[in-house]
């Protein structure tokens, strides 16, 4: 069932970060916001891959940010589609 929400739970998960102005942030912010929301862990790793999949998300570009994610253009775009 988690990855069957996943689409929508990634897109909750933009929204928020979005609305939290995080929009670039360590995995592990991510993961804190998400169960914030009401994501267990069984929902937030796939959110997250699916993110990463459709290019919503992907890796930091710049300086020593290992481990952090950004939200790209196409992210913001889905945050804001319903």
């Amino acid at each position: 069932m988690a990855r069957q929400n996943a689409p929508t739970n990634a897109k909750r998960l933009l929204r928020a970060l979005i609305d939290r102005g995080n929009p670039v942030a360590p995995e592990n912010r991510i993961s804190h916001v998400a169960a914030s929301m009401g994501l267990n862990e069984d929902e937030i790793r796939p959110a997250i891959k699916y993110a990463k999949a459709q290019g919503w998300l992907e890796d930091a570009k710049f300086g020593h940010t290992k481990g952090w994610l950004s939200i790209t253009a196409g992210g913001k775009a889905a945050a804001e589609s319903q």
